[in-house]
């Protein structure tokens, strides 16, 4: 049923008259009669009675009316609701943050959605980006700010490459292999207590591969707890340079300087269901995360 023959008769009611409904709805008034004759032909009522020059709404005419008033009030909420969203007062965003993630561009972007949008709803999970992956294929998450090698099974999912970040291997600096001279190997870490976030399988294997049959004996997702066990026991863990630079103040972390026959970078990237529209929210996201890496959103790539 059209809408505006509802307009058409509700302006009708309002102003008793069709001079004045047809001049409130920009229509003539043979072409507003036409449009009232239409709307009774396809309700099967007659809406008014016409007698002596006056229209009075009939019987059947006040439930119409009803409807059509909680449909312009819906209408209204629903514009109001829309306009709400597109500017942030309301709405919600679920997104994930790997280890890396969790422990750098974290803070910055929550800090800066939530001084801006105090009303926007935020709901974070903090995890390997292997399960966050899973709940994004679940539709369990909006975004994922993750690392891409986590997972062979891309399909369906848009990736925002990122610049890689560098990894650091530190200890406290009373360590041991922290007082050596020179450069030192992955055999010098052969025996020792060592630990990391949930790591890419492929970055696991070249550890083994290259003797360090145990590594990590320590796996733990928060990045700052692994740096604080570095600088308080003689783990040699894992780490964000990024971080290390954090807590360079403190003087209490050494980094080795370890020659590694293997890519030791992360390599942070935004995802989301591929064909699946960003809100407001989510496109606020992927510009902070963005922005704090230094890449534009231009550079992108559909798996």
């Amino acid at each position: 049923m059209n809408l505006r023959k509802f307009a058409h008769f509700l302006a009708v009611v309002e102003n008793r008259s069709f001079r004045k409904a047809s001049e409130a709805v920009h229509l003539s008034q043979p072409a507003l009669s036409r449009s009232l004759k239409s709307l009774e032909d396809e309700l099967g009522i007659q809406l008014f009675d016409r007698a002596y020059g006056r229209l009075v709404p009939t019987a059947y005419s006040q439930p119409v009316i009803d409807h059509i008033r909680r449909m312009t009030a819906e209408d209204r909420a629903l514009k109001d609701s829309v306009r709400r969203i597109k500017s942030l007062e309301e709405g919600e965003i679920r997104i994930g943050f790997g280890p890396f993630a969790a422990a750098t561009v974290l803070p910055s972007v929550m800090r800066d959605m939530v001084s801006r949008y105090p009303k926007l709803r935020l709901r974070i999970e903090i995890a390997n980006s292997g399960l966050l992956l899973e709940l994004l294929h679940q539709d369990r998450l909006d975004l994922v700010v993750g690392d891409s090698r986590y997972s062979t099974d891309l399909g369906g999912v848009n990736v925002i490459q990122m610049s890689k970040q560098e990894i650091a291997i530190v200890t406290s600096r009373n360590h041991e292999l922290a007082r050596r001279a020179g450069r030192l190997t992955l055999a010098d870490m052969h025996g020792r207590s060592t630990g990391a976030p949930t790591l890419p399988p492929e970055l696991v294997r070249s550890f083994r591969d290259h003797g360090l049959v145990d590594f990590p004996t320590l796996t733990c997702d928060d990045m700052r707890v692994l740096a604080e066990l570095a600088e308080n026991t003689q783990l040699i863990a894992l780490v964000p340079q990024l971080v290390v630079d954090e807590l360079a103040a403190r003087n209490t972390l050494a980094v080795l300087r370890v020659s590694t026959p293997f890519d030791r970078y992360a390599y942070p990237c935004i995802m989301h269901t591929l064909g699946r529209t960003l809100g407001p929210a989510a496109t606020l996201a992927v510009d902070l995360v963005s922005a704090w890496f230094g890449v534009p959103r231009a550079k992108k790539r559909a798996v």
